[in-house]
């Protein structure tokens, strides 16, 4: 009887030596809360309603859980808008939904600021946990965000370490982040991983980042860094990526790396075993995969019930009705011939800015809105960022330059793929005002033929206004570095492109909106080519 007795507190012992935790984290979730597309309201497996579902069944699983999130939470979908602009009464929504759950920690992304950084402030309030961005500081090199945090979790000190993109500034307007610098994100944690180890004992130390894989050969400051932060400093147990909205599973010098893509669409789980030796406990053995909410994922009926009023609010704000369209507005053409889409923005940007161009990209390769009546909900998908409209003034060389940019988004003409898939479409311009033609035919560079204005050539030393965002202006697509403009912008719109574009629709009772017909490819793309590689 003895020795059963014995071998029983053996075998607890031993069993107590051991533990098992699991990481989950969620990325670039947009403010995405219902399981459906805002603007056309098919259903979609996405948004905060069913990944919290893919959440809970995780915990249930195992209750030694942290979870983690990589940012871009506080902008993207029109219930962020209506909360952040319109209703700063009630609870930003992700952030209602983060507490409840739980949330340990949020890497603080880029897009975080675009309402400006007393209201980023606001909400960090709110939280029930750290905004983290280990590299984000203030004018006298103080953290402007807490660096880390430690949870402890079956008894494991577990260290979070967040960081954002250092790319902040090419990507929100100056004021928004006001006061304060993004450092290099490797250089940082450098120095933090071996102080999280060896000063404050850290079992486990997590890397949160709001910036994607990036390459091994990347440089200081680039805005994608992960693989290089794995690669470089030794100590990490993990990395949660986010930023690029893609879905990454991979391991580098035994570090995972994990993105759970954009809006909810995905969710990143790391489970780590540990052992405790001499009083420390040790990774063994570590794994990572990704879950995927599907049809099957019911939604969650608390974020539901959290987000409610808000949603409520945004729906009514949504389905204002707007105009009654003599044409139909459709985006799936928009790379290979003038639209009357496009004509539309391009309206909108000249009237605001008084410019005799306007270069823009086509909102997305799939939108449509049916002539006849329409409601906000519809246009607000054509520019749902925050950003503004600026007036620029460029030669004429500098002008085909920026055509030339904006060509490298095709192959050559007779290639099996039509798109580059490094420029993605939201990085092709046309520019309206001047008449030209994309030769496909010919290498980058040289595809820029016939740019005229007024029926005369463009000749270089000529100078024009152009309006443009500010997502370019402030180097979005590398245009600016492109074109070799270094100057300041004549004026910048004080309203977002969006709210321009819903001003000029909500002014007029109807709208017909004609191509001009202004720019062409050679040869001429065939429609179901167009629609087959659309990406």
């Amino acid at each position: 009887m003895r020795h059963w007795f014995w071998i029983l507190l053996i075998a607890l012992g031993l069993q107590a030596q051991e533990a098992r935790i699991q990481i989950l984290g969620t990325t670039d979730m947009h403010g995405h809360v219902r399981a459906e597309d805002t603007y056309s309201l098919q259903p979609m497996n996405q948004g905060w309603a069913k990944v919290t579902t893919l959440i809970r069944q995780q915990k249930a699983l195992n209750p030694n859980t942290v979870l983690v999130d990589c940012g871009d939470t506080l902008q993207g979908e029109p219930i962020n808008y209506v909360r952040n602009v319109l209703r700063r009464d009630l609870p930003e929504p992700s952030i209602a939904i983060m507490n409840a759950l739980g949330y340990a920690a949020m890497a603080v992304g880029n897009h975080d600021f675009d309402f400006g950084l007393p209201l980023l402030r606001e909400v960090e309030h709110q939280a029930k946990f750290p905004f983290l961005s280990a590299n984000t500081v203030d004018a006298k090199g103080n953290p402007g965000f807490p660096t880390h945090t430690l949870v402890t979790v079956a008894g494991i000190r577990v260290a979070i370490l967040g960081f954002t993109t250092p790319g902040v500034p090419a990507m929100t307007e100056p004021g928004n982040y006001e006061g304060l610098a993004f450092k290099d994100i490797v250089s940082t944690a450098r120095k933090l991983v071996p102080r999280l180890r060896e000063q404050e004992r850290a079992d486990v130390v997590i890397a949160v980042m709001h910036s994607g894989l990036g390459a091994l050969d990347g440089r200081e400051g680039d805005e994608n860094a992960a693989l290089r932060l794995a690669d470089q400093v030794p100590g990490l147990d993990a990395i949660f990526t986010g930023h690029t909205h893609q879905a990454i599973q991979m391991e580098h010098k035994g570090v995972i790396i994990l993105q759970a893509q954009c809006f909810g669409r995905a969710l990143a789980a790391v489970d780590l075993d540990l052992r405790l030796e001499s009083g420390h406990w040790r990774v063994v053995t570590r794994s990572g995969r990704l879950l995927r909410p599907d049809d099957q994922t019911a939604s969650d009926p608390e974020v539901l019930r959290l987000t409610a009023e808000l949603q409520a609010a945004t729906d009514r704000y949504l389905d204002t009705a707007a105009t009654n369209l003599l044409v139909d507005l459709d985006s799936r053409w928009s790379r290979m011939e003038d639209t009357a889409l496009m004509q539309l923005i391009h309206q909108v940007q000249r009237q605001a800015t008084g410019a005799q161009l306007s270069a823009a990209a086509c909102p997305g390769p799939k939108l449509y809105i049916p002539k006849g009546p329409t409601s906000v909900r519809q246009f607000y998908a054509l520019a749902p960022f925050e950003n503004q409209v600026a007036r620029i003034r460029v030669t004429g060389d500098q002008l085909k330059r920026y055509l030339e940019h904006s060509a490298r988004h095709y192959l050559r003409s007779w290639d099996p793929e039509l798109y580059n898939r490094d420029v993605p479409f939201y990085n092709f311009d046309t520019v309206d005002g001047v008449s030209y033609a994309l030769d496909l035919g010919q290498p980058v560079g040289s595809r820029v033929l016939n740019l005229s204005y007024r029926g005369k050539p463009v000749t270089p030393e000529q100078t024009f206004t152009m309006a443009i965002t500010t997502y370019r202006l402030r180097g979005g697509g590398g245009y600016m570095e492109a074109i070799g403009f270094k100057g300041a912008p004549e004026l910048i719109t004080k309203a977002s492109q969006r709210n321009l574009l819903l001003e000029y629709v909500l002014g007029h009772a109807s709208l017909n909106p004609a191509p001009a017909n202004t720019w062409r490819t050679i040869p001429y793309l065939d429609r179901e080519r167009v629609l087959n590689l659309a990406h």
